[in-house]
């Protein structure tokens, strides 16, 4: 008899799954995401994130927010989805990885002019310059470990764009950016690219970006999201399959 009614709720469950509107969110990562001219979210990830949804039956509501902002309401709101989002150990406590839709390549960054050369880094090297960095983005976690500090070396910015406008002022001398984004970013900013200079890649954070759940979601939902992400062959992660089907 449990078994039977334990059927029963997950087929009302899944009814009530289809065609359901979810809220996804995200930042303004120009190709991967970004407002278009006429105000919707558009992007590379973007059309592979509503292309999931597209094949599990669910509507989606895509909004653009400052990443802190976006961060924080995926933690906040259980019927959340969010990209492109790191892989961390910290965030594995809140969240379900449905499917790899992005990657970057992240690098220190700044101005062309500057005379600091390429083979100037080195990790002691980093307090004695200034950062701009957006709020809970993985690169922000990265310097706090290096020891630098918010509000002094560092300063903490809603979104790209303000990191990129403290770069271009000379408020500070660096950002975090994938040297692949700076074209669309530039652009987006009406600035020329070869204003800004990569002057370090950094391997510890070449990450995929992830579409992302809260744990908390109705896991007949998390089941469907990640069935369709497999059925279109995205590159997903297992280790968290049977929980989200419990």
């Amino acid at each position: 008899m449990q078994v039977v009614i334990t059927l029963v709720l997950c087929c009302l469950l899944s009814v009530v799954a289809n065609g359901q509107t979810i809220t996804v969110v995200t930042e303004a990562s120009p190709p991967y995401h970004y407002l278009d001219k006429d105000g919707n979210v558009s992007g590379v990830a973007t059309d592979q994130v509503k292309e999931i949804l597209e094949e599990a039956n669910i509507n989606g509501e895509f909004m653009l927010y400052p990443w802190a902002r976006a961060y924080d309401k995926a933690i906040r709101h259980p019927n959340t989805l969010i990209y492109s989002m790191a892989k961390t150990s910290e965030r594995d406590k809140a969240f379900y990885w449905i499917a790899k839709v992005s990657q970057f390549n992240l690098a220190v960054v700044g101005l062309a002019d500057k005379k600091e050369t390429k083979a100037f880094f080195a990790d002691e090297i980093y307090q004695q310059h200034t950062f701009a960095v957006q709020r809970d983005d993985i690169s922000y976690r990265w310097l706090i470990d290096k020891g630098l500090r918010e509000g002094e070396e560092l300063l903490v910015c809603a979104d790209i764009h303000c990191s990129w406008s403290y770069l271009l002022r000379g408020v500070v001398d660096f950002i975090i950016e994938d040297p692949a984004l700076i074209g669309p970013t530039a652009k987006e900013m009406d600035v020329n690219p070869a204003a800004l200079e990569t002057y370090l890649m950094i391997p510890e954070l070449a990450v995929d970006g992830y579409l992302a759940v809260n744990k908390k979601m109705d896991p007949v939902v998390v089941a469907q999201l990640k069935d369709a992400a497999q059925q279109l062959g995205f590159q997903s992660t297992s280790d968290d399959e049977i929980e989200a089907r419990r």
